[in-house]
């Protein structure tokens, strides 16, 4: 924690000029299924900076709703914009089928259900033709549902993209979000055949891992004008499906740091858990629990105001307290039976 809260401090924020010109071309890549329901905020996000992009790539993976129909209106309106039906399956596939579509330097990447600030896909190219890194990792934050439970899912969120930040900008970085996550075309083609097939998502982590293992550059977007939104899950069904599609492809994971640093947080939620049993008997047992809570605001709190989720400080506690318990559950569940995800 304290190397990601000394990367966080120590780098400032990426400073956009909107007349800089850039020397690099960027596709977008989304790909989609069954995504009629969703769509609406991409596209209008997209349509007001559709300028910035070289090229807009769609692919439907076998959609049965109508997700290609809406794509298609959308696509008409602009000469830049690409729509087509893969031909194999999955997300993975879909993302091989896109790229092989595209001859830019960068591929961008989002998802359908995201919503891109205003003027960051002439952000991401600056930040791209600044640093020229082989991967860019970006911020992704949920949408304020206003309830109780939206909120206290995007503080979790929250939680995991302030490590996810502090850690690249140290230079030693453990995750990602393929929600706004870029790279180099001829680095995909180094890394492509270390997505792992076998697990149905996971994409971005593979991908990182495989540049990390190369030596290539990683860089962090560092704006609070970059990040990009998505809705947190409706239902807690819902929510530990999620949880469990996440920790389920760690078991394919190779990078050193990424799994010393999920056992070393494994260790501190039990260790969590069970001093607030023990406090039950002896109070000052919840040291280790008040000691963890400090740490994390730390880094956690600074980085919900630069990302503009003031809000969801009085939420901490609360969290903290219930954090570890479903955490360590979603672990146990991960390990039995298969999780559900794009109606696959």
């Amino acid at each position: 924690m304290l190397t990601c809260l000394v990367g966080w401090l120590r780098n400032r924020s990426f400073s956009c000029n909107s007349v800089q010109k850039t020397d690099i071309t960027l596709s977008l890549i989304v790909c989609c299924k069954n995504e009629e329901k969703r769509l609406s905020g991409l596209l209008a996000s997209i349509e007001g900076q559709i300028e910035a992009i070289d090229e807009v790539v769609f692919a439907s993976d076998h959609s049965t709703d109508s997700t290609e129909s809406i794509l298609n209106a959308f696509a008409r309106q602009y000469s830049n914009i690409t729509v087509f039906a893969t031909e194999g399956n999955g997300k993975k596939n879909a993302l091989r089928e896109a790229i092989a579509k595209t001859d830019s330097d960068y591929i961008l990447c989002t998802d359908a259900d995201c919503i891109l600030p205003d003027g960051y896909l002439n952000r991401v190219k600056q930040f791209l033709s600044s640093r020229l890194p082989d991967l860019m990792i970006g911020a992704v934050k949920y949408t304020d549902s206003g309830s109780t439970f939206g909120r206290l899912q995007a503080l979790d969120f929250a939680s995991l993209a302030a490590t996810t930040a502090g850690a690249a900008l140290a230079g030693c970085p453990i995750m990602c979000n393929g929600a706004n996550l870029a790279f180099g075309r001829d680095v995909w083609e180094k890394a492509k055949g270390d997505l792992v097939d076998d697990e149905r998502s996971g994409d971005d982590m593979f991908l990182m891992h495989s540049v990390k293992k190369s030596g290539g550059t990683i860089s962090f977007l560092k704006s609070p004008e970059a990040f990009v939104e998505t809705a947190p899950a409706r239902t807690l069904a819902d929510f530990l499906e999620q949880r469990k599609r996440w920790v389920s492809k760690s078991r394919h994971y190779t990078d050193p740091q990424t799994i010393a640093v999920a056992i070393l947080v494994a260790l501190v939620n039990v260790s969590v858990i069970i001093s607030i049993a023990a406090a039950f008997c002896d109070v000052r047992f919840l040291s280790v629990f008040v000691l963890k809570l400090i740490i994390d605001c730390c880094l956690l709190i600074p980085f919900l105001f630069f990302s503009r989720q003031r809000h969801l400080v009085k939420f901490i506690l609360p969290l903290s307290i219930i954090y570890p318990f479903y955490t360590i559950l979603t672990v146990i569940l991960s390990t039995c039976g298969r999780y559900r995800w794009k109606e696959q």
